[in-house]
């Protein structure tokens, strides 16, 4: 285990000095990800707020399920991101067998060789400074306990964000390019967590949370923050759920990963 953090953290310094090369570039990247996501925040809650309420929510508890996703999002893809979008290439050019012949296994070593994803570091920041806005809105106590459920719900869904990332790298294996199917599920379908998934239609809810288990993104950890109902019938300990939630299907990517690898033929690129 300490080998494995004396890896990682060569590998994070070699991330932050090749972002630091081009420090302005990075800054100015930085800056257009805070008038981006900024925009959307305050568009989203511009749109929620004319509503009033949305199926109970607020425009403040709205802008919290739209800040866990970001800052989930940011923990994860800072990890994956890379390594995900990249293996595909890899692939296709051949690179990946160098994987295979390292002392390492292959998915350390890809995840390890992308590099750490410094720029999420704008994502990560803009989410945090949406949050602490929206909770003090809803005169969230800030305590210990609070605080401590905070992290463990953001933790929960970061993986279940990281596990989003692994799955979808892993039909490279077998398809060697994009697959429309797989980024509907895994991207097009996590749009419906932006808003409280209780608004849509029954069959969305089943989905969302038991076979692409994206409302413990935020859904269900901003319901156990703000104390707001889940949909109807569903066992009431799923707020309380996500981050073994997250564990599980991190884990679960993963063996879907070497799974992917088990059927892996060489391009001969």
């Amino acid at each position: 285990m300490k080998d494995f953090f004396k890896l990682f953290s060569s590998f994070f310094r070699v991330a932050m000095r090749r972002e630091m090369a081009y420090r302005g570039t990075y800054l100015a990247g930085i800056v257009g990800q805070w008038i981006c996501y900024g925009s959307t925040f305050l568009s989203l809650y511009i749109l929620v707020s004319g509503f009033d309420l949305l199926d109970g929510w607020n425009g403040a508890e709205v802008m919290v399920l739209y800040g866990l996703s970001l800052m989930s999002y940011a923990l994860g893809a800072s990890f994956f991101f890379n390594f995900s979008s990249g293996l595909s290439r890899r692939i296709r050019s051949g690179e990946f067998d160098a994987s295979l012949t390292k002392p390492i296994h292959p998915f350390l070593h890809e995840v390890f060789s992308a590099g750490y994803n410094v720029g999420y570091i704008s994502h990560f920041t803009i989410s945090l400074v949406i949050i602490v806005i929206a909770l003090s809105r809803l005169h969230y106590a800030p305590s210990l306990s609070n605080i401590l459920l905070l992290v463990l719900m953001v933790l929960g869904g970061s993986m279940v964000q990281a596990a989003s990332l692994i799955a979808s790298s892993t039909m490279s294996f077998f398809t060697v390019g994009s697959n429309p199917v797989m980024d509907f599920l895994l991207w097009d379908m996590k749009q419906f967590t932006n808003y409280p998934i209780t608004i849509f239609p029954k069959g969305i809810q089943f989905i969302l949370t038991f076979l692409l288990p994206f409302a413990f993104i935020n859904f269900y950890p901003a319901s156990a923050l703000l104390g707001k109902s889940i949909p109807d019938g569903y066992p009431a300990v799923l707020p309380g759920l996500s981050p073994l939630v997250g564990l599980l299907v991190f884990i679960l990517s993963i063996l879907m990963w070497n799974r992917g690898l088990s059927h892996y033929k060489s391009t001969g690129s």
